[in-house]
């Protein structure tokens, strides 16, 4: 999908500077808003060696230390298999938001609807299942878009907008398409370009302006060091109703078993002004995978392999009629 030796990395990179200059020239300035928390889309990559079929279990939390907020959560993410190299996904997350002594419309009094009063939502410290989301990720195929891949999330109505920023009952829906470029082997970037439509929770608690839409940059370079083991370097802009945001990150995979990984990401908010759900993501999470629906290949043997080898390291070979050597020798010596 990706390992095209035809790709020549230098105007990607070109491009990059290009877009982080323009994301510069126009990051000044902070808009009296708000930005809706939403979780990157899941892309595959042969070099990853990850499977279409796994769980994901995530454990997050956020802190802005210039309002006193933080973030507890837990997000499982199921991911299916759809056609050869395509995978739906499924996400699920339980949160415990803490606001301190800044509720949501002491921050943000212009975001207040109709019903929202002075403190809402009444309580600091609120815990509840947030957005319920669906998407699918996988290549193109049309000829002009070859060597792409397409990411299209949909979060449904399932939260509530008392966690508001980091849930709400909107209607999120998201497409991004991504360019991966292999710079060299094990070595890998991506530059990603989408637009999100955002329909208000329909309730009068936000005005409709706390849900806005606008476009989302990104970038990220990678080195892949095997089956479950790799390394990422991240950036996304946000640009919402001239709402603005910029996240970098750092994140590491290490295998933990044959089919699984376990991960810590951290990631900031750079860009300065007051739309950020938060200033600090920390994450600690663990993937499981089926190694039916792997698309990379697997260049070490697992922990399964090496325990059915010989103590002195070489398997017993076969024979011409099905048995090892090991089970004849075996029986001529009785």
């Amino acid at each position: 999908m990706i390992d095209s030796p035809g790709v020549r990395p230098l105007p990607w990179l070109a491009l990059t500077i290009l877009l982080t200059g323009l994301t510069a020239l126009t990051g000044a300035g902070s808009a009296q808003a708000q930005l809706l928390h939403l979780d990157p889309l899941p892309f595959f990559t042969p070099a990853d060696s990850t499977s279409r079929l796994a769980l994901v279990v995530d454990l997050d939390r956020t802190n802005d230390d210039k309002f006193g907020w933080t973030m507890n959560r837990i997000m499982l993410t199921a991911f299916l298999p759809a056609g050869d190299d395509a995978a739906f996904f499924l996400r699920l997350p339980h949160q415990t938001f803490d606001s301190g002594e800044v509720p949501v419309s002491s921050r943000w009094p212009w975001l207040m609807g109709p019903d929202g009063q002075d403190g809402w939502p009444g309580e600091s410290r609120i815990s509840s299942f947030g957005k319920l989301e669906i998407g699918v990720t996988g290549p193109i195929v049309l000829p002009l878009l070859r060597g792409m891949d397409y990411g299209l999330a949909l979060g449904l109505p399932s939260g509530t907008d008392r966690v508001y920023p980091f849930s709400s009952q909107s209607i999120p829906l998201r497409l991004q398409l991504r360019k991966p470029v292999v710079l060299s082997h094990g070595l890998q970037a991506g530059f990603l370009a989408g637009y999100l439509v955002h329909m208000d929770s329909g309730k009068d608690f936000l005005d409709s302006s706390a849900f806005p839409s606008g476009y989302q940059l990104g970038a990220s370079l990678a080195r892949y060091g095997g089956r479950g083991s790799r390394w990422h370097l991240t950036w996304d802009y946000r640009n919402e109703d001239s709402r603005k945001s910029q996240l970098v990150g750092v994140q590491g995979w290490v295998p933990w078993t044959d089919d699984g990984a376990v991960g810590l990401k951290i990631a900031r908010e750079i860009q300065g002004s007051l739309d950020r759900p938060a200033e600090w993501y920390f994450t600690l999470s663990w993937r499981f995978d089926s190694p039916k629906y792997r698309q990379g290949l697997a260049d070490k043997p697992t922990i399964k392999q090496k325990s059915a080898e010989r103590p002195g390291g070489q398997p017993g070979s076969k024979s011409g009629d099905g048995k090892s050597r090991d089970d004849n020798s075996d029986k001529s010596s009785r």
